[in-house]
Formats: C-alpha cells, structure tokens, sequence
C-alpha cells in the first residue's frame, strides 16, 4: 500500500473535508501523514493521523491564536501580512522545505489544497505525484456559472448568461483596479521558475487564487452544482467527504427535548473571530426569534470569542462555545447559517433545510445553489431582523417540501459518498506512477 500526504489549508473547512478522506484511504490500508503548520498538531492527532509539521518559522506554535485575538480585537489581518507569509513560505519551498519535511516517509503521493498553489507548485517538484483537493466550488468563468460572490440564480435564459458574464467581467476589472494588494500572480510566477512548474499550467482567470492545471478533487457532487457547460480542466466532482467518524466537541444531549423541534445556528468560526459584533448581532436576533416561538428549542454556537453572559437567552435555547456539528444535525429540523460550504454540505448529508444569511467569499454562491435545488431559504444581511428569521424559520417547518427536497438530495450525496470516486481516482493515480517507475 502507498504512503498519502496531505496537506490542507489551516481552515476548519479544508481539514475537515480531508478527514473523510484520509479517513478512507487509511482504512484501505494506505498509510496516510498530515503535513501541516503547529497549530493543527491536536486536532489532526485527535483524528487518530499521524502529523508532521511545516512552515514552522512562518507559523510557529501559537500564531493563529495570536492573529485570531487581534482580529477580535479590531486589527485585521490585511493583504500586507498575508504577503510576507506568502514569500517567507515561498523561500523555504524553494529551499526544499516539504522533501525536508517529509524525509524518512517516502511518499507516494501528495494531495495538496487547491488554496494553497504555492504548496502545489513547490510539491510537483519533488517529482512524486501531486493532486489537489477543494473544499469549495471551482469558479471559473462559465456563462452558465456566476462567480460565487454573486447572489445569482441562473437559469436557461438568454438574459441570465449575460447577467453571469457582466459579473465575470466586473470580477476581473474589480481585480485589476481595486483589489491589486491581494494579487499573488507575480510570487507564483517566481516560485514557478524556481520550482521549474510550466507557466502555462497556471491558469490566473479564476475567481479565487489561481488554479494549478493538475488534478483536482472537488468536494462537491455534481448534483449541487449549477449546471456547466464544461466542467474546468482536471477537475473530478467527487463526494462531499463528510466524516461521520470526526471527533468533535462534547455536548449535554439530555438538555434537548424529544418532542420540541431543535433549530441550530451558527456562523462558524471565522464570521465569529473575524466580525464578532455582527454576529454578536445576529445571534441576538435569532434568540429573540425563538423566544417568540416555546414550541421550539435552539442550539447556538457562538465560538471561542463571544461569552453566553453577553445574550438574553431564552429558556428554550442552549449556547455553546462550539458542538459536534454532525451528531447535532442528525436531531435538527432546520440550520441557521451563514452558508459555509462545509455546513451545507452536512446539512445536505443529514436532510436538514437550510436558512442562509451569507456575508463573504463563497458563501453567496452556496447559498444560491440551496435556493437553486429548493433545500432552504436565504436572507440579505441587511433583511436579517427577529421577525424575518423567524418567518422563514416557520417556513421551513411548515412547508414540507425543502425537507422533501433535502432528503431526496441526502440520498444522493450518501450513495456517492460510499462508492467513494475520490478514492478510486487516487488509487488509479498511485497505480499509474508505479507502472511508469
């Protein structure tokens, strides 16, 4: 059996989509490493991975404990820090950093975060096979496929494609003009030439960093897409990779009541860290929604920052700092969310319709394919009040198809998730190199 590194993003999101997978793999009788920054050691361990660390000057013990009390103290963390790390990392990749972090394992294949290019492009030089792995949507331009930081809907008409094309094209004069701080075009390209990754396998029009030309696993059943009308180069839509096995926090699951409906929220913990006022806000409004509403019961988690002191909280909800997502959606009637990818993929894996207030990067464009696929509702930020949550929650209660449509779309992310392509591509992969070798 072949020896797997992976190496994720520091984002819930990215780790938790690779646990599933790994997870797999590891039961298939792979022997799988993580390679990642100090502060995810404890939680890949937890998982029962074996781990080794990276990036250890850039990123030492500590430092996004550090970053994150800043942010929530008001000082953000701008394109101009995220640039030192970017090239600090880039000089250590060139000097070999992931051989050196790896000697003594000789892997077999590396399966890198398609958020981390630099990673990729330093990875394909060690000469050891290299695939990426996505825990968001591709978004590359598409006339039938907004840019996911749109609210767009698209359907089959003329004047929806040229909607999608005037925000794709609004997208890269944005990018030109006013979002240049964040541009990273010119590191890879320099880490590229050192690395001798061809230029031409960079493909610099997407909408987030950009996009290697390797093979890359998408997290996202096809089924929850909108429909393409090419599906971008070396992509694979595979399954959501929901890890039912994942070791999460603990919970008191005698404070819930079987015969009351149990409604969740929470905003994850970036929106938490990153803009604690506003949701801070937002969590006072949903209390105030089922305090009007005794038949049901809540569940808020309202992360690391915020205190339960600081809320009016009814007797019919419960706040957390943080729960086990998965296990608490197997008893829930409805989510209320900001649209991260990872939580509506697990709403979707459980049945559970979605209310979904989105605020950044993709979640505009999650929160369109949940109304697109009629498995829950969504709220503009500035719509969000006790009385619009609640009115939509009741809705969704009520109506009995998104729970139809949610179950109907669980089946199919359940049976995709147990044949397991992204396995199956991987193995083929591994198969391939050997035989060259």
């Amino acid at each position: 059996m072949a020896t797997i590194v992976f190496m994720p993003f520091h984002w819930a999101a990215d780790m938790n989509a690779s646990f599933a997978l790994a997870r797999k793999l590891q039961n298939r009788g792979h022997r799988i490493f993580y390679l990642t920054i100090p502060d995810t050691e404890d939680r890949i361990r937890a998982q029962g991975f074996d781990w080794l660390p990276v990036f250890t000057q850039v990123f030492p013990k500590g430092e996004l404990e550090k970053q994150s009390a800043s942010e929530i103290q008001g000082k953000a963390y701008g394109a101009a820090e995220f640039k030192a790390r970017l090239r600090a990392m880039c000089e250590l990749l060139r000097n070999d950093e992931i051989s050196r972090a790896t000697s003594g394992t000789n892997p077999d294949l590396f399966l890198v975060s398609s958020g981390m290019p630099w990673v990729g492009i330093a990875a394909c030089k060690t000469r050891i096979p290299v695939i990426q792995f996505s825990s968001t949507v591709i978004s590359v331009e598409d006339r039938s496929v907004p840019p996911f930081r749109t609210n767009l809907v698209p359907d089959d008409s003329l004047l929806s494609s040229m909607r999608i094309m005037l925000e794709w094209k609004k997208l890269f004069l944005r990018r030109r003009f006013r979002n240049r701080a964040w541009d990273i075009s010119s590191e890879l390209k320099a880490l590229a030439r050192d690395c001798g990754f061809p230029l031409g396998k960079i493909d610099f029009s997407v909408e987030t960093w950009p996009r290697l030309m390797l093979p890359e696993l998408v997290f996202c059943p096809k089924e929850l897409d909108f429909p393409r009308r090419k599906i971008p180069e070396g992509a694979f839509f595979v399954e959501a990779s929901i890890d039912l096995q994942r070791k999460d926090d603990s919970f008191p699951w005698s404070r819930l009541e079987e015969r009351r409906p149990v409604v969740f929220c929470a905003l994850g913990s970036l929106v938490t860290t990153k803009a604690a006022p506003q949701a801070s806000r937002f969590f006072h409004m949903f209390l105030d929604a089922i305090r009007e509403r005794p038949a049901l019961q809540a569940v808020v988690a309202i992360g690391s920052y915020l205190k339960p002191e600081e809320f009016d909280c009814p007797a019919n909800a419960l706040l957390m700092s943080h729960v086990p997502q998965i296990e608490l959606l197997k008893r829930c009637a409805v989510m209320v969310g900001h649209g991260g990818f990872s939580s509506v993929k697990e709403c979707i894996f459980m049945g559970v319709p979605m209310l979904l207030v989105p605020l950044h990067y993709d979640e505009p464009g999650n929160a369109a394919r949940v109304v697109y696929h009629k498995i829950g509702l969504r709220l503009q930020l500035e719509e969000v009040s006790a009385g619009t949550l609640g009115s939509c929650i009741d809705t969704l209660l009520e109506d009995v198809a998104y729970r139809d449509n949610a179950r109907r779309m669980s089946q199919k992310f359940v049976e995709i998730e147990e044949l397991s392509p992204a396995c199956q591509i991987i193995e083929k992969t591994l198969a391939e190199s050997s035989a060259r070798s």
